[in-house]
């Protein structure tokens, strides 16, 4: 336990380089407990961790503070330049690595600040790229973004990404592939379709027309 008694909390009792840039720091306080910290040399340079540096409970307690946010930023910053996440998400992933609250969202804001982190455009694409695939209905789209923490403004301002035409060729297309999978099964025609509208149902297709879009089908299959 750090003790309080003196205006001196740790000393620094050793400095040593890592790789990328990253430094195993040992400090001790009065009652002889050691403390490791990997830092960056940012933090190392910003507190003049060397060797006999004396900090006071404040200080080190800062100390603490700047590696937690620098470390839960470099993790954000690194799987952001992988792929895109929303601010949901990259909370999430910060609360499992256990980092604070309040680093969270600071971290959060700056990342938006510097538009790492953007709701809107993270939407946009997905939507574009749902489309793109063309296997998930308008509906299932909107429900993915709704899980992912994307608020109901930024859905309905991008709603004119979705048309019913192509709401219709993806219902279509998705008949298609699910017919040519449950129609080798050698299955009754009720229960063909039945497997096959409830599979559309299952992607958020709505059922009612996805019945008469599969009615559709078959017709242009018998003549």
């Amino acid at each position: 336990m750090l003790s309080k008694m003196s205006e001196t909390y740790v000393v620094v009792i050793s400095c040593v380089p890592l790789k990328r840039g990253y430094y195993q720091v040992e400090l001790g306080d009065a009652e002889g407990e050691i403390h490791k910290l990997t830092v960056h040399e940012e933090i190392v340079l910003d507190y003049r961790l060397v060797v006999g540096k004396e900090l006071d409970e404040e200080n080190f307690r800062a100390l603490l503070d700047s590696k937690a946010h620098q470390e839960a930023y470099r993790y954000a910053v690194d799987i952001l330049s992988r792929r895109l996440y929303t601010q949901k998400e990259i909370k999430f992933k910060l609360k499992m690595r256990e980092a604070p609250d309040g680093v969270i969202e600071e971290v959060v804001e700056k990342l938006v600040g510097l538009e790492l982190l953007n709701d809107f455009s993270y939407a946009s694409l997905y939507i574009e790229n749902q489309l793109e695939i063309g296997k998930k209905s308008r509906r299932q789209i909107i429900s993915d973004l709704y899980q992912k923490g994307v608020s109901a403004a930024i859905v309905e301002d991008l709603s004119d990404l979705f048309d019913h035409d192509s709401e219709q060729e993806r219902m279509r297309r998705e008949i298609q592939r699910c017919y040519d999978r449950y129609v080798r099964q050698d299955l009754s025609d009720y229960r063909l379709r039945t497997k096959v509208l409830a599979a559309l149902g299952r992607k958020g297709f709505d059922y009612y027309e996805a019945g008469h879009q599969y009615d559709f089908f078959i017709e242009d299959l018998e003549t």
